[in-house]
């Protein structure tokens, strides 16, 4: 089964969806099922101009990070509406119905709103799919987002040691964002001269709170290692570990 908001918004999906859809109060996504192999799938459905407004605030990013902490081990964006690039300004735009140049009522393009670059969309969807891991499916209108989620959910129902199609020629790429939220000791420790936010991972795992990390001495600073974007073991070392327990208003040592 599919389990689906139940908000107002969300009623045109649940009748696509038919005997599938299970309306849920208050559910932290759109709509949401289980795996064979018990793996939460999320789906989040944006209109153009609803991710477009999404991708100035980074609304969609939180809503990400809520499904994750939700406990989603996939997580898919639904596009939902037609969208073309102009071809004299290259400005993203959607069909309306208006007056068109004859003075007839008719489907007409008009840039969407807020304004955007078609390039601008074109590039978050491809850094969600690269950096984020997040499936992103793209359909014309509400019958098209309720056969994706069929879809997927199908496909979801296979066991992973069937899906055999792509495993001799490809593996899968980890995603280069991790779409959680940094804890209290990294946010902090990335502020810190000579940690910054890479560091700040292996210090994370370190100290347990803030209060920790402010006591901690020298020696034990020394003692953390960190792994660099190549791959390559390092220990903080003597100097910026001096550097940072003086930052934090501690004893330097010897």
């Amino acid at each position: 089964m599919i389990y689906c908001s139940n908000l107002p918004n969300d009623q045109d999906m649940i009748r696509g969806l038919g005997s599938m859809a299970i309306p849920v109060p208050n559910l932290f996504t759109d709509a949401c099922f289980a795996s064979v192999d018990e793996k939460l799938i999320v789906c989040e459905r944006k209109k153009i101009g609803d991710l477009c407004q999404c991708i100035n605030d980074g609304r969609f990013l939180f809503q990400m990070q809520n499904c994750k902490e939700a406990g989603a081990d996939y997580l898919c964006l639904v596009l939902e509406g037609r969208y073309r690039r102009n071809p004299d300004d290259g400005l993203l735009e959607i069909p309306v119905w208006g007056i068109n140049r004859n003075g007839n009522h008719a489907e007409i393009w008009k840039p969407v709103q807020p304004t955007m670059m078609f390039s601008r969309l074109d590039q978050y969807l491809t850094e969600l799919q690269r950096d984020a891991g997040i499936i992103v499916k793209h359909t014309e209108n509400v019958r098209g987002t309720a056969d994706t989620i069929l879809a997927l959910y199908q496909n979801f129902q296979t066991p992973p040691d069937q899906h055999n199609s792509l495993h001799q020629i490809f593996k899968a790429p980890t995603p280069t964002v991790q779409l959680v939220r940094p804890s209290l000791v990294r946010r902090v420790a990335s502020e810190l001269s000579g940690i910054g936010w890479e560091r700040s991972g292996a210090v994370a795992q370190r100290f347990g709170s803030v209060s920790e990390m402010v006591n901690a001495d020298v020696l034990e600073w020394e003692k953390i290692t960190t792994v660099d974007s190549k791959g390559r073991s390092r220990k903080i070392g003597h100097k910026v570990a001096q550097k940072v327990v003086e930052s934090l208003g501690g004893d330097k040592g010897d």
